[in-house]
Order: structure tokens, then C-alpha cells, then sequence
């Protein structure tokens, strides 16, 4: 008990002490690493919530009927593994459409921020400069040891998924030394083994085609060795190459990983635990995050084999033999050898979140017969979304979540922050699709989400987090006697798992205040990603770039973990910067991102030719 006493008397003495401190700190005044600029400290404990959306309508109109068709492709497709010789794009004489406007109208030299933008540039060049100087040419730095780790397979994933960030950001001197190394790369084997094909699909093969499309535009500075950025495609090419042995299954249905050396697919496995039945399996996101990548790989390279291949896999996946307890919530598990799907755990979280997301993104990228389809499908999701799993926790009318679905269906009243990139995608959809019915729901999760950020004692999110239902009461009968989660629930609304604390550079809710922000002009939606920014840069910065932190809610994090993902800088700081760089940089009528926030071009005039 004296332990116990003493661990609270020290807690309060620093809550205490953080509440009236200057800050920097005093000691730090004279340390270079400090984070600049000067940040709003959220350590003084959880902030009030501040959230205010119209209500959401629970019918959308002008839905069409959804009309299955026969589930996936019997016949294997053949495909060569060494592809043809690159030709022009299939639509590269084709009449385009008129770009849709996806943004706000914001008057010309108005919408950014260019100190912000500053900022965020420099905390690019922060990381980056410590990935060069302790781990340059590994997968990813570890910035509590100062040395880098090959974690996937060692073809340097950081440079290859930073790349465009930093087109982006106009980084000239980083973006040569990133293409000098990217040609020296041979996609080809790797002494890592296995390789995991969905990452690296979105993080390596994304990054080499947005990098090239970049370049190419004619948007960004572009003075670097032709022969350099020609090899960002051809690179691509060789890669994808390698990652299509993992579609040469019964159904075409991709598997979970490849051996680069045998060229052969290694299948995933899931357990029925009521029937103790075990089968080859794919998961949901995986296997349905190829097509929009794909695509613009299959019209870059001059090669169909590429959009065949993803088609063909996704035609399961929006086909759903047997039907989700919820139109368009397909679960996140998939029969291999079938194409039949195994489990009911639908929703817009982590297993088959970017595979929705992908449904409307690839009908953004090229209108055809197969992305209407996809568009079609994803409005059944869209409207199961509001009909039935965008729930306002106990005492909290104004407050929603996307719940997830338990592996038969049931509604579990939790979510992570992976579902968190729904509120941007149904803003993007409802711009699209010319559906401000859909607006409110994506502005709701948005700000359910930034919630989670905004009450915590760092101002960062956890991975996961759960509420009460309506009636009061839990999914897991436990947490109905939990007293710490009954307390902090009735105070913000929900209330975070053991073992979910952390905050681990996930992008998602800063993604969806980036789409927020850019569609409605709304300066609201950009301070909150600014205070996003202060509170990584307060938290997850130090001496060697950043780093991840374990419990959102212990002061300054607790601790932090050794890893520096690659996706912070191709996610987290790019929507960073695009919030407060110039609205008409990536403008989302011309631009359409991958999950990894990669940007592609979309398929239509901008009038500027």
C-alpha cells in the first residue's frame, strides 16, 4: 500500500508541476533537439471535448439496388511473370472526363498556412536526417538505439515510401539522394525471408509508381537524371512481378505472402473455433487493396495482366458468398480455395478497412462497368454504416463511433483507429457522388475519432477504444464492472482496453481531418490537426527523429518504443503538410491517394491542357 501511495503522491506532484511549468522546460532550454516549434502542451491532462456535427441521416437517397453477380472467376487466369514490354497507357488516347471538384473553393492564395507548413517540413527533415545518419539504406531507423533494422526485406523501405513526401515538400537534396538509391535496388530476392505482399504492395510498389506520376506531372521540380526517375517505374514493374505469384491460387484470391525464391503463393490459415475446421485463408484488406495501385500500375507499364489480376481477386470480395449479416460489411476472412467467406467481422476497421476504402477510391481513378460496380457496393456499406454501426455511445448524443462486428455479426460496441480513414472516405464519396446526405456521417466519424485524441493526457489516440450502448451497458460483460472505464466513459464518452493504450504513428484520424478539412474549408478541422502535430512533436519526438509511445495516457507517454515506421512519413507528415501547404497542391480533383497515402492521378481533364 505504501507502494501504491508513493506512485500516487509522485503522478499528482507531476500533474501538478506540469500545470505550471513554463514551457520548454528550463533544462531543455538550450538543447537542440526541443521540439520547434513551440507546442501547446496537452500533458496537463485531458482537454474539454469540443465536438459539434448536424445529425446524420439514416437514409441515403438515390441508392441504387445492388445486384450480385456470380462470385469470382472459375477458370485460373494465366499471367506471365515477365511482362510485356512497357507500352503507352490504355487511356493515354482515350477522351477524358471533366475533373470532378472534390475541394472547397477556396479563393485563390488563401487556405494555407505556410509557418504550419514550415513546421512540418522540418520535422520531415528531423526524422529524416536521423534515419540517414544512423540507418540509411535499412527498412527503418530504431530511435532509441540510434541504428537501423531490416524489417522489410531490405530494400529500404523508408526511402522508397518517404519518397513523394518529400516531391511534395519540394526536398530537392533528399529526394536525389532517394532516387539514388531506389535504382540500385533489386526487388527481385531478399536473405528475410517470405514476403508479407500486401505492404509491401501499398508501401514499396505505391511509393515507386507515385513517385514516378509526381515527376512526371509537370506539378513538382523534377531536374534529376531522367535515367533515375524512369527506374522508379521499372522498378515498379520488377516488383509487382514478383508480388503476382501471390494471385496464382484456385480462386485468384491473393495469399498472404510470396517466396521470392521458389516463386510459389504461402497461404494464410483461419480456425473456425465452433467447428475447429482449419482453411487457407486471405484477409479482407489484403487481398481487396490491389485494384486502384494495379490499375495504375496496368496503365503506366502498358500491361492489363496487372488489372486482370486484382479484378479478378476482387470480384469475391464484392460478391460475398455467403451474404454479411450487413449489406456491404463483408468479414474479414476469405476462403482461399473457395472464395467463400468464413467469418461475419464486418465494419471499417483493421481487415477490411482499405479494401472499402479502395471500392470508391478506383471508381474516382477511372469510371468503367467493373468501378461502378466497386462505387455500387460501397454505398451498400455506406448505407449499413448509418443504418446500423455509426452509434452514439451512453450520454453522448453528439458523439458517434463505427462499431465493429464480432466474427458472427454481433454488433461489440469498439473500434480502433484504423476505421478512423472512414470519416475522409465518405466525405470523398459524398463530394463525388453528389451526396451531401453522406457529409454528416464522415464529419461525425471525424470528429469521434479526433475525440480520442483530444481527451487523452498526451492528445495522442490509442489503437482501440470501446463504449456503452445505449441502454448503458457493454459488449463484454466485464467492462460493465469495470469502474475506471465506467468513470472515464460518462466523462468523454468511451474508454480505452488494457493493452491498447499506445500510439504507434498510425495516420488515420489525421487523414480524415485532412479530407475534413480540404472539403469543407472549415479552419476548425485544421487546428485540430495542428494540435495533432504539437502533441507527436511534444510526445514522440527525440534526440534521434521519433518514435512511438506506449499508453496515450500516462505523462509524455510513459515510454517510448523503438521503432520508426515508414508510414510516418509517407502518411502522417504528408497529410500534415497538405493541410496547411496551399490547398491546390494534390488537389483531390486531380489526385487520388492509396492507403499508404500515396497519390495517383485520376483519370480526367483539368482543363489546364
Amino acid at each position: 500500500m505504501a507502494t501504491t501511495l508513493s506512485i500516487v503522491s509522485l503522478l499528482t506532484s507531476l500533474v501538478v508541476a506540469e500545470t505550471t511549468a513554463t514551457y520548454p522546460p528550463a533544462s531543455y532550454s538550450s538543447v537542440q533537439w526541443w521540439p520547434s516549434p513551440p507546442f501547446v502542451t496537452e500533458t496537463s491532462g485531458p482537454i474539454v471535448p469540443d465536438y459539434y456535427t448536424p445529425s446524420i441521416s439514416k437514409t441515403l437517397t438515390s441508392l441504387a439496388p445492388y445486384t450480385y453477380t456470380s462470385s469470382g472467376t472459375s477458370a485460373l487466369t494465366a499471367f506471365a511473370n515477365a511482362t510485356s514490354p512497357s507500352g503507352p497507357s490504355s487511356t493515354a488516347n482515350a477522351t477524358l472526363p471533366k475533373c470532378k471538384q472534390i475541394q472547397f473553393d477556396f479563393p485563390a492564395g488563401s487556405g494555407g498556412n505556410a509557418e504550419r507548413a514550415d513546421a512540418i517540413r522540418e520535422a520531415y527533415l528531423w526524422g529524416w536526417n536521423a534515419y540517414t545518419k544512423y540507418a540509411f539504406g535499412k527498412d527503418e531507423l530504431q530511435p532509441l538505439n540510434a541504428s537501423g533494422v531490416n524489417n522489410w526485406y531490405g530494400w529500404g523501405v523508408t526511402i522508397v515510401d518517404a519518397i513523394d513526401t518529400a516531391i511534395i515538400m519540394n526536398l530537392t537534396d533528399v529526394v536525389a539522394q532517394q532516387l539514388e538509391f531506389i535504382q540500385t535496388i533489386d526487388f527481385t530476392t531478399t536473405e528475410y525471408g517470405p514476403v508479407e505482399i500486401f505492404d509491401v504492395s501499398i508501401r514499396y510498389l505505391g511509393g515507386l509508381i507515385s513517385a514516378y506520376d509526381l515527376l512526371k506531372s509537370g506539378q513538382f521540380y523534377n531536374g534529376y537524371p531522367q535515367d533515375q526517375i524512369e527506374a522508379l517505374l521499372s522498378q515498379a514493374v520488377s516488383l509487382a512481378d514478383k508480388i503476382a505469384f501471390g494471385f496464382n491460387t484456385p480462386t485468384g484470391l491473393s495469399s498472404a505472402n510470396v517466396n521470392f525464391t521458389s516463386n510459389e503463393p504461402i497461404f494464410g490459415t483461419y480456425t473456425i473455433a465452433a467447428t475447429n475446421v482449419t482453411y487457407n485463408s486471405t484477409n479482407t484488406a489484403s487481398t481487396g487493396t490491389y485494384i486502384l495501385d494495379w490499375f495504375r500500375l496496368a496503365d503506366l507499364a502498358g500491361n492489363e495482366t496487372y488489372r486482370q489480376l486484382s479484378e479478378r481477386a476482387e470480384s469475391y470480395l464484392v460478391n460475398p458468398s455467403p451474404a454479411p449479416v450487413f449489406p456491404g460489411l463483408v468479414g474479414t476472412q476469405f476462403d482461399i480455395d473457395t472464395g467463400l467467406m468464413l467469418t461475419f467481422d464486418g465494419g471499417f476497421q483493421a481487415g477490411v478497412d482499405s479494401f472499402l476504402e479502395y471500392l470508391i477510391k478506383t471508381y474516382q481513378y477511372q469510371v468503367t462497368s467493373t468501378t461502378t460496380q466497386y462505387k455500387d457496393f460501397w454505398l451498400q456499406a455506406a448505407q449499413s454504416a448509418v443504418s446500423y454501426i455509426a452509434l452514439q455511445p451512453y450520454g453522448f448524443p453528439d458523439l458517434t463511433f463505427l462499431s465493429t462486428l464480432d466474427v458472427n455479426g454481433t454488433i461489440a460496441l469498439r473500434t480502433d483507429d484504423f476505421a478512423c480513414f472512414a470519416g475522409g472516405n465518405f466525405l470523398l464519396g459524398a463530394k463525388l457522388l453528389d451526396m451531401p446526405d453522406l457529409i454528416p456521417l464522415g464529419l461525425a466519424v471525424t470528429d469521434g475519432c479526433h475525440q480520442t485524441y483530444n481527451t487523452t493526457l498526451t492528445g495522442l489516440g490509442p489503437i482501440q477504444w470501446g463504449w456503452y450502448n445505449g441502454s448503458n451497458q457493454a459488449y463484454d460483460p466485464q467492462d460493465d464492472v469495470d469502474a475506471a472505464e465506467r468513470k472515464w466513459a460518462a466523462k468523454y464518452g468511451y474508454f480505452i482496453h488494457d493493452g491498447t493504450e499506445n500510439w504507434a504513428s498510425r495516420p488515420e484520424p489525421t487523414e480524415s481531418l485532412y479530407y475534413a478539412y480540404r472539403i469543407t474549408g472549415d479552419q476548425r478541422w485544421a487546428e485540430y490537426a495542428w494540435q495533432n502535430f504539437l502533441a507527436i512533436n511534444e510526445t514522440a519526438r527525440n534526440v534521434n527523429g521519433f518514435a512511438t509511445i506506449n499508453n496515450v495516457n500516462m505523462p509524455f507517454g510513459g515510454s517510448m518504443l523503438n521503432g520508426l515506421d515508414s508510414f510516418f512519413f509517407a502518411e502522417v507528415l504528408k497529410y500534415l503538410y497538405l493541410t496547411f501547404t496551399d490547398p491546390s497542391v494534390i488537389d483531390l480533383a486531380e489526385w487520388v491517394f492509396n492507403t499508404e497515402a500515396h497519390p495517383f492521378p485520376v483519370l480526367c481533364d483539368n482543363g489546364s491542357s
